[in-house]
Order: structure tokens, then sequence, then C-alpha cells
């Protein structure tokens, strides 16, 4: 048996069609709720990106695993899901990232590169596609398909002007499932991970719901990772 665990970064867990979001239509989420089960009150942790996914990664406060921000360190003691895929017999796999800084007392020195970025692997993972910095693998597959793009952040803002099969999530998606073909069969149980920065191809802004900025927790940004419901099958 595979278990695919996928999260999505800066999407609100209100701009679900099945919570009952007056305007967003997500018709495969929505299936996949419908198949699942959908967790109404489940909410991040911490925000921002980092600490929120350290909390769901380790299973532990962020009181516990003291990342507070985008770059602070994991401690590397800390258990997390990857490595316990890891003593299960599964062979966990990552596409896309999982935004961890490193602990440095693994460093090779002050000057180890991956003292200087947020986007590290999360330990346990074998990374098989990364889509960091200037999403690099994404960017060439589009150019292979014939667009002129050459920055990640600003073929991430363009995706409206291209049709959704040659967007980020289809890019991932696709990556996974001819991965998922390459395994022997029978296979060993895999984990493949799949973390993008989107649902679907966007069409907009998801219209901010009535009171958010009076009702939202201090220092929590609309459309970070400090958003619930959450949806899992």
């Amino acid at each position: 048996m595979n278990v695919v665990l996928i999260t999505l970064d800066q999407f609100r867990g209100d701009c679900l069609s099945v919570a009952g979001h007056r305007v967003v239509r997500t018709p495969n989420l929505d299936r996949l709720a419908a198949s699942g089960t959908l967790l109404g009150r489940h909410y991040s942790q911490s925000a921002p990106c980092s600490p929120g996914r350290a909390s769901l990664y380790t299973g532990t406060y962020q009181m516990n695993h003291r990342v507070v921000g985008n770059g602070t360190p994991l401690d590397d003691r800390l258990d997390n899901v990857a490595r316990a895929a890891g003593r299960a017999g599964y062979r966990p796999a990552l596409f896309g990232y999982t935004d961890q800084g490193i602990d440095p007392r693994l460093a090779e020195g002050p000057e180890d590169p991956r003292l200087s970025t947020y986007e590290g692997t999360l330990p346990g993972f074998e990374p098989a596609l990364e889509l960091v910095g200037a999403q690099q693998p994404w960017l060439a597959w589009l150019q292979d398909h014939g667009y002129v793009v050459t920055d990640g952040p600003a073929a991430l803002r363009t995706e409206p002007e291209r049709p959704a099969e040659h967007g980020i999530s289809a890019f991932l998606t696709d990556a996974v499932l001819s991965w998922l073909g390459r395994q022997e069969r029978p296979p060993t149980p895999t984990t493949p991970t799949r973390s993008t920065t989107r649902s679907r191809r966007p069409s907009g802004r998801c219209p901010r719901p009535e009171g958010w900025r009076r009702n939202r927790p201090r220092r929590t940004r609309p459309g970070c990772d400090a958003c619930g419901p959450s949806t899992t099958g």
C-alpha cells in the first residue's frame, strides 16, 4: 500500500466549496472529502509556513519544536513523519519542498550553504523532485512546451495565462504518477509527499470572508498555513 501526503501552501481552509464557500469551486478536493474524512475544525498549530510544517511533520507544539519563523532551525533530535515511515518499511519520497532549516549541529562548518536557506529538506525524505528557489524543473518543463519563462516567481504570477495542464500543480502530479509507475513490482511501500503552492490553476484572489481582520488571530495572515479546515482521504 502506498501513502500520499499532500500539503498546500498559500491556501485558506475556507476556500473549499465543500466547506461552503459561496464563490470558490474545488470539485477534486470535494470528491476527496466525500470519499474520506473532512476535519472541519482542524487548524494549523502555528504560522507562517516553516513553523506550521514543523508541527505537521513532527507532531509537536511550536513551544516544543521551537521553529518560530521561516529559517529557524529544526532540532534534528525530533522524530518526524518521514523517519517514522522509513522505520515502518516505507520509502519516503519528496516532490516539492518541506521548507525546514537545518540543525546547525549537522552543518559542515560555518560556510555550509544549508545554513543560509529555509528551504531545506526534512530529514528522512528522499528528494525525488525538489521545487525550491527559482522552480527550475518546472521552468525547464514549460520551456520544453514552448513557453519563454526564466523566472520562477514570475511564472507563478502568470499561471492564469496558461492552460491548467501546464500549471505547477499538474507538473508535480504528473511527476508523482510517473515516479510511482517506475517503481519495482512488487514495490517497496512508498510514501510520496507532494507539496505545492497551488491546489489548482488560480483564477484570482480568494475573496476574504466578512470580518476576517476583526476575527483573525494575532500575527496570522489570511492565505498562510494557519487556516482550517483541512481535507484528508
